[in-house]
């Protein structure tokens, strides 16, 4: 069994780029255009967890409400480091939370806040 968040996007080249290259995630499917279908291609964290997204033409992309991905990292600040140097801006800077996680936070190029975390010894 799998987990799939799926995003329809109309930025899809470059929600593949963060997911894929900047965050490392594996493609684990991908499927080219064809006839009404746009592009599609399901990045996979861990063992049972999924980003799917669906291209949908510019300018036709429901905006996101109420709904954040939260993954976690062997390291948060690594990860924030391989964001910006990307060209990417963080929402959230790195930082240490009270209930013992280090993370920072991105709204990705589909509109999704993504909260990336590392749980702290101790």
């Amino acid at each position: 069994m799998e987990l799939r968040v799926v995003r329809r996007t109309d930025h899809f080249d470059e929600a593949c780029r963060f997911y894929g290259e900047v965050l490392g995630w594996p493609v684990t499917k991908e499927w080219a255009a064809e006839g009404d279908n746009q592009r599609g291609r399901i990045f996979g964290f861990g063992a049972s967890a999924r980003v799917e997204l669906l291209e949908v033409p510019l300018g036709t992309a429901d905006p996101v409400h109420g709904v954040e991905l939260s993954a976690q990292v062997d390291d948060a600040a690594a990860v924030a480091q391989r964001i910006e140097a990307a060209g990417f801006v963080l929402a959230v800077a790195v930082r240490d939370t009270p209930w013992g996680h280090r993370a920072c936070s991105i709204v990705d190029p589909c509109g999704v806040r993504v909260t990336l975390f590392q749980v702290l010894d101790g």
